[in-house]
């Protein structure tokens, strides 16, 4: 029976961690936006590979120029002055090797790693904080420990099963003996709005690791200018991954001759409010108005 419960418990705290772990993800995964793509590469698998991997690479197969796809590689060469690999085979999902003939890496992030180890380091956190809640929440409903020997343990039992479910009406033998119960009083003070309020700031610190900013409403004396400090931080974090996808964009253009860009997935709803027109990098705004900018390289980005 005890391993039983162990290995249940066991279960139940794996999916609370992966509920918060997955909602991390999908957050991460959906939030840019390709356009101008080949037709034979996959965004959504382009993306993936570049959270879960840190890296992935667009190429062609050698003899056919038109076809490109968009998965993982591994290196087979040494790197050159900038730490691209001069050499590369593609990996596909079945992870066969693919093999290439123009190639064009493309970092998650400015640091070239994977989000996995801090995606999993704010589920871990979120878990332990949802857990705590449950906890202390469960305390109010069994703040007792009952002592009782093999003669009364049935009676007690069902006593408190009637007690925990609610039964208006808790029957009991004549012979109960309400005297002869020796409890143990573990009541602790309820705390779940301030391990709530704990919740929320560490979800919204995942949320800002990513880019992601949910803070939308001046709160009650806090000047503007605080508004647009706070946000900053999640602008700098939204940038380490969005400049290295430009960056890509510029390098695939000049080498294929091909148009493709990149913007953020909620710019068009108005879900990213920085105060600043993305469209400087590529996109359009909500007017439909064709937004052009240059990056530092010179190159044009424009959304098709």
């Amino acid at each position: 029976m005890g391993r039983r419960k162990n290995k249940q418990l066991r279960i139940e705290n794996n999916e609370i961690y992966q509920y918060y772990r997955t909602r991390l993800l999908s957050a991460a995964l959906a939030e840019f936006e390709w356009h101008g793509l080949p037709d034979t590469c996959d965004q959504l698998y382009f993306e993936r590979m570049l959270v879960f991997r840190g890296q992935a690479a667009i190429y062609n197969l050698p003899g056919s120029p038109d076809k490109w796809l968009s998965t993982g590689y591994v290196f087979n060469s040494d790197f050159n002055v900038y730490g691209y690999p001069a050499d590369i085979v593609g990996v596909g999902y079945n992870m066969a090797n693919i093999p290439v003939d123009k190639f064009c890496i493309c970092y998650d992030n400015v640091m070239r790693e994977t989000l996995l180890p801090k995606i999993d380091l704010y589920a871990r956190l979120l878990y332990e904080v949802h857990q705590t809640f449950r906890s202390n929440l469960r305390q109010q409903n069994t703040p007792y420990i009952v002592k009782s020997d093999r003669r009364t343990l049935l009676t007690i039992r069902n006593f408190f099963n009637n007690l925990f479910g609610f039964d208006p009406v808790i029957e009991v033998r004549p012979q109960f003996d309400s005297n002869a119960i020796d409890a143990l009083d573990l009541r602790v003070d309820f705390k779940g709005k301030d391990i709530l309020e704990c919740l929320q700031i560490i979800w919204r610190e995942a949320m800002a690791m990513l880019g992601i900013t949910e803070e939308t409403t001046k709160k009650e004396r806090m000047l503007e200018d605080e508004i647009t400090l706070n946000r900053m931080g999640d602008v700098i974090a939204l940038h380490t991954r969005l400049l290295t996808r430009i960056d890509f964009c510029n390098r695939f253009n000049k080498m294929t001759g091909m148009d493709i860009s990149v913007n953020l997935t909620a710019q068009q709803f108005d879900l990213v409010p920085y105060g600043g027109d993305m469209g400087e990098y590529s996109g359009t705004d909500n007017s439909g108005t064709d937004n052009k900018g240059t990056d530092n390289s010179g190159t044009e980005n424009t959304r098709r």
